[in-house]
């Protein structure tokens, strides 16, 4: 790394601390020439901002000239602190709250990423966020129909051509670590970088992960995720951090959630709506009587042998 002093519009000296890189200095010089061309009349910041550059927030341009802005130093504190330690920098950004970033496709070395960190937002800037080695991860594979990730870890997608991503885990989110996703082209519904694909398949595996019902996503999308991973049809279960949750997938594509199911039936008054003391639930091919309360008791740690309750007739 050196450090270069280079004179900003207002005449005043900055610094910027650069690789040895020639490309990456000249981009650098580049874009403080774009920063500093004459912009309109409205000054956003302490700095006339171009018009080609006035869509970078004073967080974004602070990663080149940060003592040029109006920002606080102890945004950057998180990025210092941690220059020479990748591994902090990806998980702050991967697994922090709030992760942002906006950029133009043609400038985007020169934004940042910002994100709430130990209650503080911090920055860093896009240049210096490091990239995951996908082909070290380990896949996304259920065992037995079960899948267990573990918390604030970094795992491999493959995408249907063969192409892997870096996806993260995070508190019950399973999806393409942010540390790449927000650096990522935008493409279109049908890009070749599989971004929306890889969305939907994210949406549906972070609901199963936090215990949510999967009412109104498509069955065909459901069915595809779960066969993707390894889950095949019958009970499964999943955990991402957020704790262990019991599903039922069924040949058409929809889930039962079964913790839920499991959880209505022995908080409800079974003798009050109309069954009697000694009557037998059949319950995933278990069964249960009901007690004097008008109660049965149900564990998810139970072994089930079938998919269907059967209620006593009357």
């Amino acid at each position: 790394m050196i450090k270069t002093d280079l004179t900003g519009i207002n005449g005043v000296s900055r610094s910027l601390i650069h690789s040895k890189s020639t490309n990456k200095l000249m981009r650098q010089q580049k874009a403080l020439q774009i920063l500093s061309q004459t912009g309109n009349s409205k000054k956003r910041d302490s700095l006339s901002v171009s018009n080609s550059a006035r869509n970078f927030s004073k967080e974004r341009i602070a990663a080149l000239i940060d003592s040029g802005v109006n920002l606080s130093g102890s945004e950057l504190s998180f990025y210092f602190n941690n220059y020479h330690n990748s591994k902090a920098i990806l998980d702050g950004i991967n697994f922090g709250e709030n992760v942002s970033c906006g950029y133009d496709p043609n400038f985007k070395e020169y934004g940042v990423m910002s994100f709430d960190y130990n209650g503080s937002r911090q920055i860093v800037p896009n240049y210096a966020v490091p990239k995951i080695n996908t082909g070290s991860l380990s896949g996304i594979h259920a065992v037995n129909n079960s899948l267990v990730l573990k918390n604030k870890s970094y795992y491999a997608w493959t995408t249907p051509n063969g192409s892997r991503y870096t996806w993260a885990v995070n508190n019950g989110i399973v999806g393409w670590a942010c540390s790449e996703s927000l650096l990522a082209e935008n493409t279109n519904q049908k890009g070749t970088n599989y971004k929306w694909e890889m969305r939907k398949a994210s949406n549906i595996l972070s609901a199963l992960a936090q215990g949510k019902d999967l009412y109104g996503y498509n069955r065909e999308e459901v069915l595809s995720v779960c066969k993707s991973i390894g889950f095949t049809t019958g009970f499964f279960s999943m955990d991402a951090g957020a704790g262990m949750h019991h599903y039922i997938l069924q040949e058409s594509g929809n889930v039962i959630n079964v913790d839920k199911e499991i959880e209505k039936l022995n908080n409800m008054n079974l003798i009050e709506v109309g069954f009697k003391e000694g009557d037998t639930f059949s319950v995933y091919g278990n069964e249960y009587i009901i007690d004097s309360s008008g109660h049965i008791n149900v564990s998810t740690d139970d072994k089930f042998t079938s998919t269907v309750i059967i209620y006593p007739s009357h």
